[in-house]
């Protein structure tokens, strides 16, 4: 759908009015139609795309902001990519590559800042500033390697502007798979914008509608659990790690 049907035809119907210069405002359509497509970006991270950036011999930290459509990383997770002189290709993930905080790192790793570089055992992501990806330690790559984070990210959406602008476009291209999920923008606009009505009924309405939307498209994602059987615990990485309680208790591994 292209935003004018959204904020005129789509909103008309779900608001029950066709006002559009008193209390629903063009104005008012437009800003509520862009804060559902946030939304529904954030409930679901349905526009994502991958970067590689390349890593420096002894650098622990690289701006995520030079992204420039950047907003978080997705749940999927960072990897790094070790290509050696001979082209043989490794990867430090999952298990090997968990995350932490700064705050855990202060803690727990006294003078882990200035711990010899080597193959990265944990990875944070720093927030005070623009967001910074580090690794701990810090990458040190052999002479004839190469090393790359691979960064699965969610992508900032832009507002829609012009009319024949289309929602969860990147690079200047609606994602064609995204098109059954437009009309749930109208719902949730349709909530925001019930607020200057104070109708707490027809707020309920419209968000469990933008709610089933949203919930569709979940359930629509493949399994990131598989089909195996897992722990709740990870008992073997405990014990490979020494983790204790209090490490533990917030699933957060740094050996």
């Amino acid at each position: 759908m292209q935003f004018s049907t959204l904020y005129q035809d789509e909103l008309t119907r779900e608001l029950g009015t066709a006002d559009r210069t008193q209390r629903f405002t063009d104005a008012r359509r437009k800003a509520a139609i862009n804060a559902a497509q946030l939304e529904f970006l954030e409930r679901t991270e349905c526009l994502r795309h991958q970067v590689s950036v390349a890593l420096v011999d002894g650098t622990g930290e690289y701006n995520l902001e030079a992204i420039a459509d950047f907003a978080w990383i997705s749940k999927q997770g960072v990897s790094i990519q070790i290509t050696d002189a001979n082209n043989n290709v490794r990867y430090v993930e999952g298990n090997d590559l968990p995350v932490t905080s700064v705050e855990n790192l202060n803690a727990e790793q006294t003078g882990w800042r200035s711990v010899a570089k080597g193959t990265p055992r944990a990875m944070y992501v720093r927030m005070d500033g623009p967001p910074q990806l580090g690794f701990v330690p810090a990458p040190g790559i052999a002479a004839g390697e190469t090393w790359v984070a691979l960064v699965p990210y969610v992508v900032m959406v832009a507002d829609l502007v012009n009319d024949n602008d289309v929602p969860f476009t990147r690079a200047a291209t609606p994602v064609a798979s995204l098109k059954p999920y437009h009309r749930a923008l109208a719902h949730f606009a349709a909530y925001d914008l019930e607020k200057l009505r104070k109708d707490v009924n027809a707020q309920q309405k419209q968000l469990a509608l933008f709610d089933q939307y949203v919930q569709r498209y979940l359930g629509r994602q493949p399994s990131n659990q598989g089909t195996h059987v897992r722990l709740a615990r990870d008992y073997r990485n405990e014990a490979r790690f020494g983790m204790g309680r209090k490490q533990r208790l917030n699933r957060r591994v740094y050996p």
